[in-house]
């Protein structure tokens, strides 16, 4: 055997470890910060890479009832840019697409967009239209808490004026009739779809039940 020969066994194995990559542990310093429209507000966990339970800044979330009603987490990826990038306007009703499958619908929702209100600095989340005449919300009226939702706001439909619990989606009684509403008596009872939002990573998820 040549010497070239034998020095190339002797260096080959030094050589390819040398190409070895190096691992690196996944780190804990990426923050998570939550929109939630069904606990309402906006709010910030850290610590964790995974979408873990989001903490709500509103207090509604507190109490067993609350907790042993809550529906299973189920984040799915949007094409909302930011949670910064979302709809900072007061009291006004705001379409935000998504582009999340599940929500897109080709004759009537092509982009899977949602609603979006900003109410007493808490952003919420909930369908982008009414669950009983099926008209888009973008002209609905935020509406001040009542006796019936203690301290929680009310979303009003501006058509047929079915009126819900803006953190629950939970109807509620109407603030005065509208002109069309007596068409929609049926479906009245229907619940609003409401939709908690986070991020992480620069991407914004959003919470489907």
């Amino acid at each position: 055997m040549k010497l070239s020969t034998v020095l190339l066994f002797l260096f080959a194995p030094a050589a390819v470890s040398g190409f070895a990559p190096t691992l690196h542990q996944p780190t804990t310093s990426s923050a998570l910060y939550m929109a939630k429209g069904r606990r309402g507000g906006l709010s910030t966990g850290g610590g964790s890479n995974k979408l873990n339970k989001p903490k709500s800044i509103g207090g509604s979330d507190e109490g067993s009832a609350a907790a042993a009603t809550k529906p299973k987490s189920n984040w799915v990826q949007t094409s909302i840019p930011s949670i910064q990038s979302l709809p900072s306007e007061k009291n006004a009703v705001k379409l935000v697409d998504t582009q999340v499958p599940s929500l897109i619908n080709k004759q009537t929702n092509p982009t899977g967009a949602v609603s979006v209100v900003n109410y007493d600095d808490k952003t919420y989340c909930f369908s982008s239209s009414c669950a009983s005449c099926q008209i888009p919300l973008t002209k609905a009226a935020v509406l001040d808490p009542s006796d019936e939702t203690n301290n929680e706001a009310r979303l009003q439909c501006d058509f047929c004026g079915a009126t819900y619990n803006l953190r629950t989606g939970s109807p509620v009684k109407k603030e005065g009739g509208k002109l069309l509403g007596f068409l929609f008596n049926k479906s009245e009872d229907k619940e609003l779809p409401v939709y908690g939002l986070g991020e992480q990573g620069g991407k914004v998820f959003i919470n489907i039940p």
